[in-house]
């Protein structure tokens, strides 16, 4: 084996782990949480704005 063929077989297991970490961060318990928060703040603002009514102006600035 030369030193070419190492350096490819090296790069790809390195590779692999480091996609193993990833996913092992992505979904751990620890992050699902905070995942969740973040999901649910999409449905924390749709209720913000129909609470507000037609009776306000547009809050993101945009003219009517």
């Amino acid at each position: 084996m030369d030193w070419t063929n190492l350096g490819r077989s090296l790069f790809t297991v390195f590779c692999f782990v480091s996609f193993i970490v990833i996913l092992v961060g992505a979904y751990s318990k620890k992050s699902r949480k905070r995942y969740e928060e973040v999901a649910d703040q999409l449905f924390l603002d749709d209720d913000k704005v129909q609470e507000a009514g037609n009776d306000n102006p547009a809050s993101n600035g945009a003219k009517q």
